[in-house]
């Protein structure tokens, strides 16, 4: 691609534009491949796959986490693609949907948050944009407390435990 291709950030008052754009066509492709790459399995006895079997039913149904991390690439940042392939723009949510700080979104292109994948999730703490849950289980409270869900102790902990196995 040779980097000719359109780019524009208002934020910094630039706007490069190439004829022919090489780069924009291909982006949904490129999105499609990252989110195609397979996570490696997590290390045996890593978590428990009883807690993580009734987890899989918390995430699903009473804490609500599968509306956005959505079929196999677990997020919806392809909500807007249409039957037949074409894509919109990508999904993205504002910060206070997702209970983020609104200055680290700001320092983005778009001013928004794309909804993780969650495959591999266990491997890569901290969490969120900012690193700003060192841990599953912090994750786990943020929601509870952003969304007001009713989750005992013991279906927080199955829920991180199948956290784990993804």
């Amino acid at each position: 691609m040779g980097g000719q291709g359109n780019f524009s950030d208002p934020r910094i008052g630039l706007s490069i534009s190439h004829t022919p754009d090489l780069v924009t066509p291909k982006l949904p492709a490129l999105l499609a491949y990252q989110l195609s790459l397979r996570a490696p399995k997590p290390v045996q006895g890593t978590f428990n796959a009883d807690a993580a079997e009734r987890g899989k039913d918390v995430f699903r149904n009473a804490a609500r986490c599968a509306s956005c991390h959505q079929g196999p690439t677990m997020t919806d940042v392809l909500k807007n693609v249409f039957r037949d392939g074409r894509d919109t723009v990508p999904f993205l949510h504002d910060p206070a949907s997702v209970g983020q700080d609104p200055a680290y979104a700001q320092r983005t292109a778009t001013g928004q948050y794309r909804t993780t994948p969650l495959r591999g999730l266990q491997q890569h703490p901290p969490y969120f944009h900012d690193g700003s849950a060192p841990t599953l289980a912090a994750v786990v409270e943020h929601y509870v407390r952003l969304f007001g869900l009713n989750l005992t102790s013991g279906q927080k902990a199955d829920l991180v435990e199948y956290l784990k196995s993804l």
